[in-house]
């Protein structure tokens, strides 16, 4: 079998921008080809393929909302799994546990990375398949992300800082890493030793070196941590500080001289405060080093073809690509001095609300009084 795609298809449905999804494909190989095309034109982020008794249902996760595609011949199953194993480097003798892998593919034009997860399902193997656009980065700002005018102020004035903790906070699939490629490609345009601990490296950035986490060969964010150290660095990001060891040692290099950028799992961003002293962290060392938490979620942005009512651009949706919403509490030092202090939230959040703050439900509110969105998406993002 070739390693070259093709792009071949017997039957088609679903036609989208002059790209279609097979309805009865000659092989896996087109099957594969036509599928993943057909994602990259809807710019899905996820593609879903999961095999029942009859058929293998293809599902796209697009601007967050998953909706079932169509479906490909169950026969084409086992020679399709084996094909995206071939193409991810996974291992086409193992069946029965699960598997990872990535390959680069160029779809409609555009080269992506494409991430590839296999899991063991009742009726076979399934493939989930994340198409990251390799190219993306480059056109990567906080205004483009969709943070409000001030918000990019105070992230760009914390990025000045040549030492200290920044966090990005929020659930999975919040944009956080994206979040945090902007301020990597940020510091990238000044002459700085930058390093990266990632799990896995999504975005491969020109001038940083970027660490693969292996948790399976004892590379963990903490120990990747130590050994960055020895690499002479000024800025290093940590893809998520995740227990008390992470923290720690972050928190000791924030503050012997170095800026560190990473993640963490809180709903708010003053939440952050109280999660990493539950992880250990003393009050006054968190106050000297941190310096400004975000939080943030994504919402879906209204097509302005047909405002939000539905038409083929936007494929009935309604919505079509997202943009951030969040909230951003700067760490100056009347904050700082409240919590080496011990101070309870509720007094640093009041503190944050009368030196700017605002949470992240007004800034939604913000965005629908923009026409970027509806007053109901914001809910859906935020309370459902």
């Amino acid at each position: 079998m070739s390693d070259k795609v093709s792009n071949k298809t017997s039957s088609v449905s679903q036609i989208s921008f002059g790209v279609a999804f097979p309805t009865n494909p000659l092989n896996a190989v087109s099957a594969i080809d036509a599928v993943l095309n057909y994602a990259a034109s809807l710019k899905a982020s996820d593609i879903h393929i999961d095999p029942r008794e009859r058929d293998l249902l293809v599902r796209l996760r697009i601007d967050g909302q998953m909706s079932e595609t169509g479906s490909l011949p169950k026969p084409l199953h086992e020679e399709l799994i084996a094909r995206l194993k071939i193409l991810s480097g996974a291992r086409t003798d193992l069946h029965a546990v699960p598997q990872d892998g990535r390959f680069r593919l160029d779809l409609n034009g555009l080269p992506y990375n494409i991430r590839i997860s296999f899991m063991p399902t009742y009726h076979g193997e399934n493939a989930v398949l994340r198409l990251l656009p390799a190219k993306a980065l480059n056109d990567f700002s906080f205004a483009k992300l969709g943070f409000a005018p001030d918000h990019v102020h105070l992230l760009e004035k914390a990025l000045q800082f040549r030492h200290g903790l920044i966090l990005v906070t929020g659930p999975t699939g919040s944009g956080k890493t994206t979040t945090l490629q902007a301020c990597l490609i940020h510091k990238a345009r000044e002459p700085l030793s930058i390093i990266t601990l990632e799990d896995p490296v999504e975005y491969e950035i020109a001038g940083i070196r970027q660490v693969h986490i292996r948790h399976a060969q004892g590379v963990t964010f903490a120990s990747g941590l130590r050994a960055a150290l020895r690499q002479d660095p000024d800025v290093i990001m940590v893809g998520e500080i995740r227990d008390n060891e992470t923290a720690a040692v972050a928190i000791h290099t924030a503050l012997t001289g170095h800026l560190v950028i990473s993640t963490l799992h809180t709903n708010s961003a003053l939440e952050a405060i109280p999660r990493l002293i539950d992880m250990g962290l003393d009050h006054y060392l968190l106050a000297a080093t941190l310096k400004l938490v975000v939080a943030q979620r994504l919402i879906r942005i209204m097509c302005l073809e047909c405002s939000g009512e539905g038409c083929d651009l936007c494929h009935r949706a309604g919505f079509i690509g997202r943009s951030v919403i969040a909230e951003v509490a700067e760490i100056d030092a009347g904050l700082g001095k409240l919590i080496s202090e011990k101070a309870p939230q509720d007094s640093c959040r009041e503190y944050a609300i009368t030196h700017g703050f605002r949470d992240i439900f007004q800034d939604g509110l913000e965005k629908v009084e923009w026409g970027i969105t509806t007053r109901a998406e914001v809910a859906r993002t935020l309370f459902n």
